[in-house]
């Protein structure tokens, strides 16, 4: 989710909090807090910076300009041309000015102060005043450049070093030097700091510089090491992921990720876009793999076109499975009216729905084999899931030729039970061939189901 410029300003205060409270030179200093080394040459310097952001630190009019700051640097955000971005940079410009006005000609005395810095506390003092004004002037770069003057000081503790990139990769990838965000942000993973969305952060700093397959590289390892680690994968990265690589037109790619979105994202919206990938992208399925793929997609509402339903329809080939036919038909999923493929559908569907179940139940005792498991596929579509399960089972253990079919029926004929766990083992099972990606998907969908 996209934050605000103000919720980001915000967590930075929070965090960080505002420097204002720490002194320097003054003897009061000395007798509360471990004595810092400031310059003799930073020493008149600090002191002037000092006064100007304590003395703004109860100011309401420093408080106006600020969040006027924040408001115009908001408007050059989201502006959609350019005369609207210039309008609101000057605006932007003239409140950061009100701001450097107010407190005493801040900013002047920064940059008099900065060549003067010798010392690790000059530069921790300096780092914390610089960060502090950038907050108040909404300017990411100057909070990036000040927590950045923190850091390199070497006075951090060492375990909130992680903290600390992170607050610095966030205001450089705000002010959209992805560059330096990558840097820091990846310093702060690296710590372990993974508050705040560092790591998709990270990811993004990829995203935005035009680098899409590095990012998507990123993406896909910190994905897969969650999975592997059975930790939660945030809702909306694998999607992240697709969307990126189906701007690119990168089919393989965007097949890969439609199926991790599967896996890791409930969003009913989500799943439906990642369905429309994965059955438009699967490699080379054959009309069988692809049929179960429609199956997949209409027990989880994953139908969204016309063109699918009628793929459906006919990959199911009526005649041969008419009661499949009639249950898809009368629920009706993105079926065109008055379609000549719908119109035959619904008229087999009648005449051989009744026909067609009295022989299933007439043969099915008898049948071993691969007759077994054609029965069970049968049985299917009337929602005979119980009597497919006996005979994918039967098929199975009676010598059936392509027991990877009969495994993935066996799944499906389970989850239709709602037996998820046992389906979920049954479509393990399917590890070779297009359908071990198949079989991920329907393993994806139970979970999502047994919650």
């Amino acid at each position: 989710m996209k934050r605000s410029v103000s919720h980001v300003a915000m967590a930075l205060a929070l965090t960080l909090g505002t420097a204002g409270a720490i002194g320097v030179a003054a003897p009061a200093y000395a007798q509360k807090q471990p004595k810092m080394e400031i310059s003799k040459e930073f020493q008149p310097h600090a002191v002037a910076i000092q006064e100007s952001v304590n003395g703004s630190a109860e100011n309401p009019q420093v408080a106006a300009s600020q969040q006027q700051a924040m408001d115009a640097l908001n408007k050059v955000l989201g502006a959609r041309d350019d005369a609207s971005r210039a309008a609101a940079q000057a605006e932007l410009d003239a409140a950061r000015a009100n701001v450097d006005q107010q407190m005493g000609g801040v900013l002047a005395k920064l940059n008099a102060g900065r060549p003067t810095l010798s010392t690790a506390d000059d530069k921790l003092f300096f780092g914390q005043m610089e960060q502090n004004v950038g907050q108040k002037m909404a300017d990411f770069a100057m909070q990036q450049s000040g927590i950045q003057l923190m850091i390199d000081s070497g006075k951090l503790p060492p375990e909130e070093l992680p903290k600390y990139h992170y607050f610095a990769g966030l205001s450089a990838f705000n002010s959209q030097n992805y560059a330096d965000a990558r840097t820091s942000l990846q310093k702060a993973v690296d710590g372990g700091y993974v508050d705040g969305g560092a790591e998709k952060m990270l990811v993004d700093s990829y995203l935005r510089d035009n680098m899409t397959a590095e990012g998507l590289t990123k993406l896909k390892s910190m994905i897969t090491a969650k999975m592997a680690a059975g930790q939660p994968v945030p809702e909306g990265w694998a999607f992240d992921g697709l969307a990126a690589s189906v701007n690119q037109n990168q089919r393989d790619q965007a097949f890969d990720w439609a199926l991790l979105t599967l896996q890791t994202d409930s969003r009913a919206q989500a799943r439906g876009q990642a369905y429309n990938i994965f059955e438009a992208y699967t490699p080379n399925y054959s009309d069988e793999e692809q049929l179960d793929v429609l199956r997949l997609m209409s027990r989880d509402n994953g139908i969204t076109e016309s063109r699918q339903a009628l793929t459906y329809l006919e990959l199911m080939q009526p005649l041969r499975r008419p009661g499949e036919a009639k249950t898809f038909t009368d629920k009706g999923t993105q079926l065109p009216a008055g379609h000549s493929m719908v119109t035959e559908a619904k008229r087999v569907g009648a005449e051989r729905y009744d026909s067609t179940l009295r022989e299933l139940n007439a043969d099915a005792s008898g049948a071993t084999g691969n007759g077994a498991v054609a029965i069970a596929d049968t049985y299917l579509g009337y929602g005979k899931a119980a009597e497919a399960e006996a005979a994918y089972r039967k098929g199975l253990e009676t010598g059936a030729a392509d027991k990877a079919k009969a495994q993935m029926g066996l799944g499906i004929a389970l989850a239709d039970q709602g037996k998820y766990a046992e389906a979920k083992q049954a479509f393990g099972q399917v590890t070779t061939g297009n359908r071990a990606s198949l079989a991920k998907a329907w393993i994806a969908y139970v979970d999502n189901k047994a919650g």
